[in-house]
């Protein structure tokens, strides 16, 4: 008599999956509670530090890879001085993600996602590109025209091969757990694993079409 397949491995892989989730869910509480006064203090470090420790198994994933290196190498002397607590500072905003005005005086919710810095210049012909996110160009069929008309290929899925990840303006501050803000960490890790792709937000996308 034959044994079934017990799926002991899909389940492991399933159990680390919703581990990693709430996990990140406790991070970003964390850097919230850290950012709400605007400052990082020596306790404060020390204490995410603590928790990132704890956490290590999800180093080399992101937004862990991101936080992980910068708090450990801060608080390497068990100070943290105010060149490195302004460094945590961004780097805390940057993950997390955060609510500020755009220049146009409208109110952006994309502005701290990992966008390239400087934003690149968008070159259409045979480039790929995954588009993400509420625009606010227009619905999406409008946007995928408007790249597919220029010689660009629009892909639901971000790879390797993919050149820009664009961003809807209209993108909440708790996009690592929407459904666009898988994309957008997809981007992230491929990125820190050598890829070339190029994460934009909207309003830099849409300027490039008037070029």
């Amino acid at each position: 008599m034959f044994k079934h397949d017990t799926g002991a491995a899909p389940a492991a892989a399933f159990t680390r999956g919703w581990r990693h989730d709430r996990s990140v869910d406790e991070l970003i509480g964390i850097c919230r509670g850290i950012l709400a006064d605007g400052e990082v203090n020596q306790s404060e470090g020390t204490f995410l530090l603590g928790w990132l420790d704890r956490h290590r198994e999800f180093q080399d994933t992101f937004p862990f890879n991101a936080l992980y290196p910068r708090v450990r190498d801060a608080l390497e002397d068990g100070v943290l001085d105010l060149d490195e607590q302004r460094d945590l500072l961004e780097a805390l905003s940057a993950t997390v993600g955060g609510e500020i005005a755009a220049p146009t005086g409208s109110n952006s919710l994309s502005t701290e996602l990992p966008f390239d810095n400087p934003c690149p210049t968008i070159l259409y012909a045979a480039s790929v590109f995954v588009v993400t996110g509420v625009f606010t160009y227009g619905k999406r069929r409008a946007v995928c025209y408007a790249i597919e008309s220029r010689g660009g290929a629009v892909r639901s899925v971000v790879s390797g091969n993919t050149d820009y990840v664009v961003v809807g303006e209209v993108s909440s501050r708790d996009w690592l757990h929407s459904s666009y803000g898988r994309k957008i960490q997809q981007a992230v890790e491929l990125r820190q694993a050598g890829a070339m792709i190029s994460i934009v937000p909207e309003r830099h996308w849409a300027a490039s079409l008037r070029v």
